[in-house]
């Protein structure tokens, strides 16, 4: 089953349940404000199957939602995700992805209001040389894709 994906903006708690009830998760996507705030969306639903939400920084929101959308309906399936594991590209075309616990789950207002206690990994993708943001020679801003967690070494 795939989810949809909301903007916040037109976002209602009461509209989240409604997915969460038709699809078994949501995706939100929020557009940053400017240059110091990237966009971000994450996963709500996820936490009622005993799964941790997923969130992901910096990407268009088609490759973000469509990311996410992705490993949700994997991980419902039976995938197992935690912090260090890496996502090969199945055709090649799409980078690599890394894993990290998210320590900080502050930018997830929806899944917040819905759960007191939930928790979530941050899919994070290299730059165009294949660097992490804990690798020397990463080129993307530090506030283009914030890690929030512990980069996997």
């Amino acid at each position: 089953v795939r989810g949809e994906t909301m903007y916040r903006g037109c976002v209602s708690v009461p509209d989240i349940k409604k997915k969460i009830a038709r699809h078994g998760w949501a995706v939100t996507a929020v557009k940053g404000s400017d240059h110091e705030v990237p966009d971000v969306a994450y996963t709500t639903g996820l936490t009622s199957r005993s799964l941790p939400e997923l969130i992901v920084y910096g990407l268009p929101f088609h490759l973000s939602g469509s990311l996410l959308h992705d490993m949700a309906s994997q991980m419902v399936a039976g995938l197992e995700l935690s912090s260090g594991i890496m996502i090969h590209s199945a055709t090649g075309e799409e980078p690599d992805i890394v894993v990290i616990q998210a320590v900080n789950t502050s930018d997830m207002v929806v899944t917040g209001a819905l759960y007191s206690d939930f928790t979530a990994l941050q899919l994070v993708w290299p730059d165009v040389d294949g660097h992490f943001p804990w690798e020397d020679g990463y080129s993307i801003c530090a506030h283009h894709q914030p890690l929030m967690g512990v980069g996997w070494v």
